[in-house]
């Protein structure tokens, strides 16, 4: 799974069958943690440049189509997830790492130096 957020700022879920991971792509840089924290604000908390929170019920508002299979495999991640550590005190939302548009751009940079 992973929450996608667009240049043009649209939020979706992209390899929504995919309860292996979770993790954050934004078209933003990293710059723009503040815009991009309000743009995704109710679905999405952004802790720190690297680390997000997921609400849970924002993904599970996320099904692809009705479906309790899909909704029982969302729930074994989250089971999962919790045996990591990666479910916040309160149970609301998963830990996600993040990756910005930038990300490729400054290794290529750092590793030309």
């Amino acid at each position: 799974m992973i929450a996608q957020l667009t240049i043009n700022g649209r939020l979706r879920l992209a390899a929504p069958d995919d309860f292996s991971r979770l993790h954050c792509e934004f078209a933003q840089p990293s710059e723009q943690l503040t815009e991009v924290g309000a743009w995704i604000a109710g679905a999405i908390e952004l802790e720190s440049v690297g680390t997000a929170w997921v609400e849970l019920s924002w993904l599970r508002q996320q099904a692809p189509r009705p479906s309790e299979k899909w909704l029982q495999d969302l729930e074994q991640m989250i089971v999962g997830a919790d045996r990591l550590g990666w479910i916040s005190a309160g149970g609301q939302c998963m830990k996600a790492h993040v990756i910005w548009a930038d990300a490729h751009r400054d290794r290529s940079t750092d590793s030309t130096q």
